[in-house]
């Protein structure tokens, strides 16, 4: 989660998001982009590289999902029951707390944004339903010079209004901008913390072969059986 600081020098704001600085003042908005950050490609080899490093026995025994084939996935907070790598990463979670504390993080944040945008919302939407208001009863005029000259009065009326809240305007795209970046890693985050469990439920858990030879054995066995009987009472054709 993209870290904000807000710090107040004479009528300036400067708030540090993660990878940019951004700089409020009551003239203009400054963005400096600062260095790239790793991709997500990178990073999910990153991570994977580092999890692999550590054992998977011990890993895989503490995967109760795979553990239990008749485990109620719906009972497990946050899973739905029929996503695996939700179920694991969710299991995993709950016995790691910087994970847990982490998905207390988002939630917190995903809970408490309405919340803190709430109050803006409602002021925009009234402004945005009223010019709409307007620019509808325009189109009932008959008089085109005065509907043009309203027109002109009521775009000019709403240029000012993007201007009074261009700040907010900013800081909600910073927001947005930052919840996708979110969302991207946090799914990173899941397939790094959940692939070695996997790979090593694959690796420890490969059922015997034996009684699959068998059954190909016996498909085999009852094919030649099948066509054998079929032949000896198909009528015979005279050719």
């Amino acid at each position: 989660m993209a870290k904000i600081v807000n710090k107040v020098i004479t009528n300036e704001m400067i708030i540090f998001f993660d990878g940019m600085v951004m700089r409020i003042d009551g003239s203009a908005v400054y963005l400096i982009i600062k260095t790239a950050t790793l991709s997500l490609v990178a990073l999910l080899f990153i991570l994977l590289s580092c999890n692999h490093t550590s054992s998977k026995n011990n890993i895989q025994q503490n995967a109760k999902p795979l553990q239990d084939n008749n485990i109620d996935y719906s009972s497990i907070k946050g899973s739905r029951g029929d996503d695996l790598l939700q179920d694991i990463y969710v299991d995993q979670a709950t016995k790691q707390p910087e994970l847990q504390n982490l998905e207390n993080m988002i939630n917190h944040f995903n809970n408490g944004s309405q919340d803190s945008l709430s109050n803006f919302q409602t002021y925009d939407n009234k402004t945005l339903s009223y010019y709409r208001s307007a620019n509808k009863a325009l189109n009932h005029m008959q008089d085109t010079v005065l509907r043009d000259r309203l027109r002109a009065l009521i775009n000019e009326s709403n240029h000012k209004y993007l201007d009074t809240i261009k700040r907010f305007s900013v800081l909600m795209a910073h927001i947005d901008s930052n919840k996708i970046k979110i969302e991207d890693y946090h799914t990173v985050l899941k397939i790094a913390v959940t692939l070695p469990i996997i790979e090593s439920y694959q690796l420890n858990n490969i059922p015997d072969i034996k009684s699959v030879a068998n059954l190909a054995n016996e498909a085999q066995r009852l094919k030649a059986k099948t066509i054998q009987l079929t032949n000896k009472h198909l009528p015979k054709t005279n050719q």
